[in-house]
């Protein structure tokens, strides 16, 4: 089973290509469209690099029958997600303050604040107090609602008079073909990761469901939204980075809630409470998870808060990079605690 391994870094290195063509392309789109940075970012990019973790949900349910990996992948998936945009954030700083960065990214964290809320419930609050529908936990169903409200709310139209249009050579139509082949490759990658994850953790029997899940598909899924937000950091992209990032949070719970929704009697055998609180299986890793993932996520916000809502990036360049380095190092820190407690 030794070729299990090469083929997991082989498949690990394409969606690394994938990811860093679509942070040029949707760079690309911004210059060459008058859509807000921030909606490219958090919904047309946040839903093709979340596409990963989508595939290998429905795969994990349908395939592996193992609804551990995919709380493990959906949750891993987003708190590594907020960390490396904190850590991504410090490593870019300097031309942070001179980006444009719409105010949105503040609320979208809220919603993603209170997806964790409703999941934390899910998970934890005793079994007589969940409101079930059937097989399905309310508490995805609410999930799943934040996150159309957001799509609703999302800033469509961008208020930048000055595209770059200039700088773009490619046409609309090949923009498009490339954005699309890229996707397509990318579902079919995150289901070989799926089926590699599975094959390692059989090799590898101290690994658990849901630490596999996020260590070996919470990361590898991450991959997309790592590279071309750091793409889109170097081009000084912040509106559609931090928009991609916190928008393949959201959608990352809300393909949460849809396994939920579709993962009926899809379970392995010995997960019986499934029909107490649906997916949500509150394994001891999910309240390292959580907590965690709280906590980040505050960090996330606050970030955003002081780039939107004060001079301080501006006037205290020196500051700026305190301030970045104590939350990316925080939340680095709560991730790697979720691994070592």
């Amino acid at each position: 089973m030794w070729w299990i391994y090469p083929l997991y870094i082989l498949d690990l290195a394409l969606m690394v290509y994938l990811s860093f063509t679509l942070g040029n392309i949707v760079d690309m789109l911004d210059k060459k469209t008058k859509i807000s940075g921030a909606f490219i970012g958090g919904v047309l990019l946040a839903a093709v690099t979340s596409l990963p973790e989508l595939f290998t949900a429905f795969s994990s349910i349908f395939l592996v029958h193992n609804a551990t990996f995919v709380v493990g992948d959906i949750l891993g998936s987003i708190i590594f997600d907020l960390v490396v945009l904190a850590i991504e954030t410090f490593i870019w700083i300097k031309h942070f303050h001179e980006s444009k960065f719409q105010r949105w990214h503040i609320f979208n964290g809220l919603f993603c604040l209170a997806m964790y809320l409703a999941a934390a419930y899910a998970f934890f609050v005793p079994k007589e107090y969940q409101l079930m529908l059937g097989d399905i936990n309310a508490m995805s169903v609410l999930i799943f609602a934040l996150y159309v409200v957001t799509l609703f709310l999302q800033p469509k139209t961008s208020e930048d008079e000055e595209n770059e249009k200039e700088e773009v050579q490619w046409s609309l139509k090949k923009i498009w073909v490339l954005f699309g082949v890229c996707s397509i490759v990318l579902i079919g990658s995150s289901v070989a990761l799926t089926y590699l994850t599975a094959l390692i953790q059989r090799a590898i029997p101290a690994l658990s469901g849901s630490v596999a899940g996020a260590l070996l598909l919470g990361v590898g899924t991450s991959i997309p939204e790592i590279i071309s937000t750091a793409q889109l950091f170097r081009k000084k992209n912040y509106d559609a980075g931090f928009g991609n990032m916190i928008g393949s949070c959201t959608f990352d719970f809300a393909i949460l809630a849809i396994a939920d929704f579709v993962s009926w009697h899809q379970m392995a055998e010995g997960l019986h409470n499934v029909v107490e609180r649906g997916i949500f299986i509150a394994e001891p890793d999910a309240l390292q998870f959580e907590i965690a993932g709280l906590a980040v996520c505050a960090a996330v916000i606050l970030l955003c808060v002081l780039r939107s809502c004060t001079k301080l990036f501006e006037k205290h360049k020196a500051l700026s990079y305190v301030i970045t380095g104590v939350l990316a190092t925080g939340c680095a820190a709560a991730y790697v605690l979720v691994f070592a407690l």
